[in-house]
């Protein structure tokens, strides 16, 4: 959603946008796609797709077939025996961590689209090489694509600019086993962020972490959070809410979009839940969950709760639906719920088109940058992601002695992507007047 937002708007500053990515196909692991967002690239802007193969997963197939053929064959006794002695929990042996950091080494180093890295080079430089570009706009994750904008920043001596989306090395869900790759990974983005012209945080709080890790980035590093298209924002698209959130007759309804996953998982939330309603103090008539999309976490104990709320009638479960659907239904509705505990550095991109639409935010993971944006824009309520402290929260929203107001429209307005990617042609400007030969 950044660079479409940043693509739409460019050219309004004078700059002309030419996109390097991949077909949906190639990603890995997949997502889930929406053809419809693609109608919103305006029709100058040139989208190259370049497609890869990822390797490792290739390999992974073929063992897997192999496996399957050998187990055939192979008699039941002697194959529990071969798979005792290839486990790395086996006394003794590095076999298993030696092999990982091989295959981490040569298929997923600096991540899994590393296989992306050739081919978008000679695609860049056989279809650039008439129309030579001004500045090199890398936008990562995936950090491939920060390798690949430092190669071609030198392929057509230009400067180099690099958009951080999230955290690389200091990132809560990116890491190596292995410490080699650990170094290595930091040797790389040591080495990107020295030859950059200019690097761009999404947050502040990474912003610091950068300047801090890399002293010299200082006067050429700055923060550009996330934000929303007004333009797609349409009346059709979104209706007046039925629920005046400034009461609690209703109640609240506790509502997520997207993909819950890894970290970002609704676990403590719904202990908290559950413990009030077994104690009696809550009912689904005033607190009331909603979860639109994905459900992917593999915590037991959280799928358990779910089960237990859904039967009592504090929570539902929805399939995921298309980005404009998403829209309507965000306007709709009482409270926009927000997942982000342990990650310090990083704000979720959805959290602007929450502000988008004018509802209050309820944050679980009351600590950095997404509890810093919340509390100083006035969005919203957060909590750190503790039973006791959500407890307590809840029963003041259900009582009434705490109410989730919508936020001011002078603060909603301040994540307009047209007057960020007004700050991000600045950082443009800035670097084409001050490119020096590399």
């Amino acid at each position: 959603m950044r660079p479409l937002g940043f693509c739409r708007n460019l050219a309004d500053y004078r700059w002309q946008p030419q996109v390097i990515t991949t077909t949906p196909e190639c990603v890995y692991p997949s997502h889930q796609v929406d053809p419809k967002l693609g109608e919103r690239v305006p029709a100058s802007v040139q989208v190259m797709r370049v497609p890869y193969v990822d390797r490792l997963q290739q390999i992974l197939q073929a063992r897997d077939l192999f496996r399957g053929m050998v187990q055939k064959t192979v008699s039941p006794e002697r194959g529990m025996k071969a798979d005792a002695m290839s486990s790395p929990g086996n006394p003794g042996t590095t076999r298993g961590s030696l092999k990982d950091l091989l295959l981490d080494w040569t298929f997923a180093f600096p991540d899994r689209q590393c296989g992306w890295q050739m081919p978008a080079v000679r695609q860049a430089q056989s279809t650039v090489e008439r129309d030579v570009p001004d500045v090199i706009l890398a936008t990562g994750g995936p950090w491939t694509s920060f390798l690949i904008g430092d190669t071609l920043a030198k392929h057509f001596n230009c400067p180099l600019v690099l958009d951080y989306r999230d955290p690389w090395n200091c990132n809560p869900y990116y890491s190596f086993s292995s410490d080699v790759l650990t170094r290595k990974s930091r040797t790389a983005e040591a080495r990107v962020c020295q030859a950059a012209s200019h690097v761009i945080a999404n947050t502040e709080e990474l912003r610091e972490r950068l300047v801090a890790e890399y002293g010299n980035l200082r006067d050429r590093c700055t923060w550009i959070p996330n934000g929303f298209d007004r333009e797609v924002l349409t009346p059709e698209q979104i209706s007046p809410s039925p629920m005046d959130t400034s009461s609690t007759s209703l109640g609240y309804e506790l509502c997520h979009f997207g993909t819950v996953y890894g970290k970002r998982t609704p676990r403590v939330l719904l202990q908290a839940v559950w413990e009030l309603f077994q104690n009696g103090q809550l009912q689904p008539e005033t607190i009331r969950l909603r979860f639109v999309g994905g459900w992917d976490t593999t915590d037991h104990d959280c799928e358990r709760y779910a089960v237990d709320l859904e039967k009592q009638g504090f929570l539902r479960r929805e399939p995921p639906i298309s980005h404009a659907a998403c829209l309507r239904e965000m306007q709709r509705s009482s409270v926009l719920l927000v997942l982000q505990p342990d990650s310090p550095l990083q704000v979720p991109a959805k959290i602007y088109e929450y502000v988008a639409t004018g509802r209050p935010l309820l944050l679980i993971g009351g600590e950095g940058a997404t509890a810093n944006l919340v509390a100083r824009h006035a969005l919203g309520i957060s909590s750190v992601n503790e039973v006791t402290r959500i407890k307590a929260l809840l029963i003041e929203l259900a009582t009434g002695k705490q109410k989730l107001l919508p936020p001011d429209v002078a603060c909603v307005n301040r994540f307009d992507y047209r007057s960020l990617t007004k700050e991000l042609a600045a950082v443009l400007d800035r670097v084409d007047r001050e490119k020096k030969p590399r």
